[in-house]
């Protein structure tokens, strides 16, 4: 496992070479705090919507418009803030690959590296909120019957027809379809072919990254929310890792850059309920060879009869 030492707990300044690229993560960045909230304070209207179905009129359907196309709209925001990462996010990526010692890199560039971190940390976040809010999908479907329904009818008025054309709608639908729509589009792009940087470069980034944040808070380099912070990076850097890398097992291989036992332990002993069993599903559930055979079988039970 990597030695390795970044800092998370501030923004660090940003070297000349890496300002530029620097200054477009943050003010991708930017609006993500705004984007948690609201997933955090989701107003479903799943009672207007039960109203509308089982009373359907012309006063139920306009209550269902008053409160879902706000949603809807919010939900539009958060699918195009997901393609403004995924262009972003391998320009961090190639700009990391350019010297050959990924831990120098990381802590040359140290400013971008924390970025790269806060994209991690958010797209943990928001699939965390996601998967526990069923109403997103369910409202979304619901508004796409209604369009679709509205389309059969030769309706050309009225709100639903208004707030997404059926290209946006169809592409919406995917995103929101997936349990961890932002993790899959992290994995998404970084398999698609990048100049300048190879797949096994990617992996070697999120395994060095992966160790600085478990020594981080193995050293107790962090406290207080920013050990979640860390907590929440390591497990997307496992999950990507076993994604991308081309080992049999991925993550899970004897081969593998990530010390899986070390990290679990690590996320036992630092992170308290519900975030200790959140992280644990995540990397149960999210990731994709744990359960191979050629996965070693005391690693499969200790992650899989962790309690």
């Amino acid at each position: 496992m990597a030695s390795i030492t970044f800092p998370l707990n501030t923004d660090p300044r940003p070297r000349p070479e890496e300002l530029q690229l620097y200054k477009i993560l943050s003010q991708l960045l930017a609006p993500s705090s705004n984007y948690l909230n609201f997933l955090q304070n989701y107003q479903d209207c799943g009672e207007a919507i039960r109203a509308a179905i089982s009373r359907p009129s012309i006063r139920t359907e306009d209550a269902v418009w008053h409160v879902l196309i706000p949603n809807i709209l919010q939900l539009k925001v958060f699918y195009e803030y997901s393609l403004q990462i995924e262009n972003a996010f391998p320009r961090a990526l190639l700009f990391l690959s350019n010297i050959p010692d990924t831990v120098t890199t990381l802590e040359t560039f140290e400013a971008t590296t924390k970025r790269i971190c806060d994209i991690l940390h958010f797209v943990s976040l928001f699939d965390e909120l996601k998967v526990n809010n069923s109403n997103i999908q369910n409202e979304f479907s619901y508004y796409r019957r209604a369009l679709q329904k509205s389309r059969m009818a030769g309706e050309k008025q009225g709100l639903p027809s208004l707030v997404l054309d059926a290209g946006v709608a169809n592409a919406m639908s995917m995103f929101y379809a997936q349990p961890t729509p932002m993790l899959k589009m992290l994995v998404d792009c970084c398999r698609k072919p990048f100049k300048g940087i190879s797949q096994e470069k990617t992996v070697e980034l999120f395994a060095t990254i992966a160790a600085g944040c478990y020594h981080a808070v193995l050293r107790k380099e962090v406290q207080g929310e920013m050990v979640e912070y860390a907590l929440r990076v390591l497990v997307m850097c496992i999950i990507l890792y076993d994604h991308l890398d081309n080992n049999e097992s991925g993550a899970f291989a004897k081969s593998s850059r990530i010390d899986i036992k070390s990290y679990i332990r690590l996320i036992q002993g630092n992170a308290q309920e519900p975030l200790s069993t959140n992280l644990w599903n995540a990397v149960r559930y999210s990731t994709v060879h744990l359960n191979d055979e050629s996965t070693p079988a005391s690693l499969k039970d200790f992650v899989n009869d962790l309690r």
